[in-house]
């Protein structure tokens, strides 16, 4: 028995296969059929100090719109943020060993033996002996020591470890990396000269390096403030003996922090969704000021078979981490991203879009149709949760993300075109498609109609496809709510200007709205 067309429409739509025959001209011209795209941007300017130079003209130099650059660019902005603060910090290191080095000569001035022959001759001159009896002199000026005017021993052993600890700093922070980066995979390209280390779990080796580094850290900030107090003459040693035994680098400030080189992490699984999820939540829940990088191709077959886990939200949900996710195509929103990333002093995990086989209109659309959300999420802009989520809001438009899909010739093989079809499920355009997605796909077959220069096309696409339009719909819709309340605050009433009765009114009118408030997330977390 001959099989109908709507027998093979339905065959290709459920299992991917069939209608060969009827494959579409999916040309980026036809799919967006003259809606524009975002300009296409083919390189990154950076703006680069000379000590991080490898280039000739490093002040200005230009990154191409590739996969690489969702790690250079990055790096570079934790180099722009970090070089300032780390030439601050040494001069701080500086002026706190000279002044108490100063302070430790001025000690010694008020020694007996400071008024030794050899001191006084060194004062006065080779010559002086030729002209004065040097030893004379000295026996005359000397005179017996005051404790008055010199340090107790507790404080001069104090001053001396502090500066012992300063000059090591100084010393230590002269030869140390611009960053070091942790990764599984082959090396990424390196032309800021920072220290490489491969590692089968680069979350937990970088763990491993973090923490010794910041406890070692800890002795030289104690040693600052040790010598502040002292220059200050300020030491309280029943005081602040005490709360510098308890202090530890958690307490130490942003710009202190940042004087340390930057701990990168590198994600780069060999299949996509082999990502060390544990380990990189252990990572995001450490406190440790490490950033993540997790470059990820726009859009691919493991996307929409469900293999690829969502490390942006994932990563929310570690609540003191700083999240952002960003797009290449995106640079005015991915720079901004990243340099208030670089400035957090959080745990930080960056996912960012990369190019895949269909370029820079494939990622451009994706965020237009909503299917990749651009938002930082950072647990210091606010003090409720929902305040801490900034997302770059997308006006509505007709774009989809099956038209992002039709653009990467890697995932041809989700479209067919639609033939006719008359029965019983006709055939439903994609938006009404999705509208009618709820527990179970529609039984219809969806499709989108393109046009170039000729005559509208419909395309059929596949299940596949079709459900993870579905799916991320409901994660735009969710991260929407997540922020709804930021952006519609309730009207604030003077409680004084109400009498009893309206009060209680009021006050049931909030409950009821918080209420629904509630109901509409649960219902929106549990549809996900």
């Amino acid at each position: 028995m001959a099989v109908t067309a709507a027998e093979q429409l339905r065959t290709f739509h459920i299992t991917g296969h069939g209608l060969t025959g009827q494959m579409p001209d999916l040309s980026p011209a036809a799919i967006a059929g003259g809606r524009a795209l975002p300009s296409e941007q083919a390189a990154y300017p950076i703006c680069l100090a000379a000590d991080f130079s490898v280039h000739p003209d490093a002040r200005q130099w230009q990154i191409p719109f590739a996969a690489d650059a969702a790690v250079l660019l990055p790096i570079a902005a934790l180099l722009r943020a970090h070089q300032s603060a780390q030439a601050q910090f040494r001069e701080r290191l500086l002026q706190a060993a000279d002044r108490l080095e100063d302070l430790l000569v001025l000690d010694d001035s008020h020694a007996e033996s400071a008024l030794s022959p050899a001191a006084v001759s060194a004062v006065l001159g080779g010559q002086a002996g030729t002209y004065l009896d040097v030893s004379a002199l000295a026996a005359t000026l000397r005179r017996r020591p005051s404790p008055v005017h010199r340090m107790p021993a507790s404080r001069r052993q104090r001053c001396q470890e502090a500066l012992t600890t300063l000059r090591e700093a100084l010393a230590k922070a002269a030869a140390q990396p611009p960053f070091v980066l942790f990764h599984s995979g082959p090396p990424p390209a390196n032309p800021f000269g920072g220290s490489l280390f491969s590692s089968t779990d680069p979350c937990t080796a970088a763990l491993a390096y973090a923490e010794p580094q910041l406890t070692a850290f800890e002795a030289v900030l104690r040693a600052i403030r040790v010598a502040h107090l002292e220059l200050e003459d300020a030491f309280e040693p029943g005081l602040h003996e005490a709360m510098l035994e308890r202090f530890r680098w958690e307490a130490a400030g942003a710009a202190e922090l940042a004087a340390l080189p930057p701990i990168v992490v590198l994600l780069s699984p060999d299949r996509p969704g082999e990502y060390p999820l544990g380990p990189m939540l252990r990572l995001l829940r450490s406190s440790c000021p490490i950033q993540v990088l997790a470059p990820k191709p726009s859009l691919t077959e493991d996307d929409l078979q469900g293999d690829v886990p969502d490390l942006a939200v994932l990563a929310v949900t570690s609540r003191d981490a700083f999240v952002l996710q960003g797009s290449l195509a995106y640079p005015e929103h991915l720079m901004s991203g990243l340099a208030a990333m670089a400035r957090s002093r959080r745990p930080a995990l960056a996912v960012i879009a990369t190019p895949s086989g269909g370029g820079w209109p494939e990622a451009a659309v994706l965020p237009l149709a909503r299917a990749w959300p651009l938002f930082t999420f950072d647990p210091a802009a606010a003090s409720d949760w929902r305040g801490c989520f900034a997302i770059q809001s997308m006006e509505p438009n007709t774009w989809t993300l099956a038209h992002a899909a039709a653009m990467n010739p890697s995932l041809q093989n989700h479209f067919r075109l639609l033939p006719e079809v008359p029965g019983e499920h006709d055939p439903v355009e994609l938006g009404q498609y999705l509208a009618q997605f709820h527990d179970r796909p529609p039984m219809a077959v969806p499709y989108f109609a393109t046009s170039a220069e000729g005559p509208e096309v419909r395309v059929a696409i596949s299940r596949d496809l079709a459900t993870y339009c579905h799916k991320r719909m409901q994660a735009w819709a969710l991260l929407e709510q997540w922020t709804a309340a930021q952006r519609a605050p309730a009207p604030q009433v003077p409680t004084d200007a109400l009498s009893t009765e309206a009060r209680a009114a009021a006050v049931r009118e909030g409950a009821s709205l918080a209420i629904a408030q509630v109901i509409a997330l649960l219902t929106g977390a549990k549809s996900t």
